[in-house]
């Protein structure tokens, strides 16, 4: 079940393993960061489908992602263009471009005491490889593929409109300091991101799913 938004969807799940469960659960990280408390700042930029709610389903939804009642946390991911959103409310796209700054908007939730760094590690990276069984991906083991972000959790970041690497060039997180910087990136070995930016060695492979 993709995208839970809000508290009274969370009976419909149980926490625990992975293991064992005929139903499992998503949500995304803005449903974790955002609250209906930001529309008034924010307004259509944080349109999405289904809809941001309020402070009270945001906290319970983090809950759920702790007690591994919602198994993956994902971004639905949506780089609309600022033109796009830019029209009244009904006509607005829904979606937000999340992709960027998702791993430290996830790990502020960690600062914050509401969720654990193992936890995190295992609903962004482990989880969507065991459900989907993706080949060697997902898990630091030797012989899986080097899918690795190196993150300095001492370097506060402050989001600025100039480092949005998306085409569509905004974020919704313009103007939040995060409380961890993201020091490198590497894919499938190569390192593609070094702190300041994307490298030219960007090469992608095909996902092989072990079915």
């Amino acid at each position: 079940m993709l995208h839970i938004s809000t508290a009274d969807e969370l009976a419909l799940f149980q926490p625990g393993s992975l293991q064992g469960k005929k139903i499992t659960a998503e949500t995304c990280v803005h449903f974790l960061h955002f609250s209906d408390e930001d529309y008034e700042r924010l307004g259509v930029l944080i349109k999405c489908d289904p809809a941001i709610k309020t402070t009270a389903d945001r906290q319970a939804i983090t809950k759920a992602v702790a007690e591994s009642r919602i198994d993956v946390l994902a971004t639905d991911h949506a780089p609309h263009l600022l033109e796009e959103k830019g029209q009244l409310y009904d006509k607005a796209p829904s979606g937000l471009p999340l992709v960027q700054r998702a791993l430290q908007a996830a790990l502020q939730r960690v600062t914050k005491g509401k969720l654990t760094l193992e936890r995190v590690v295992e609903a962004v990276c482990h989880a969507p490889a065991t459900l989907f069984n993706v080949y060697e991906r997902g898990f630091l083991r030797e012989g899986y593929a080097a899918d690795l972000t190196l993150v300095d959790p001492r370097k506060p970041h402050t989001m600025r409109r100039e480092e949005v690497l998306s085409k569509c060039g905004w974020s919704p997180f313009e103007g939040v300091t995060f409380s961890s910087s993201i020091a490198a990136t590497f894919v499938n070995g190569l390192r593609v991101w070094d702190g300041s930016r994307v490298g030219d060695a960007v090469r992608g492979e095909r996902l092989v799913f072990d079915r």
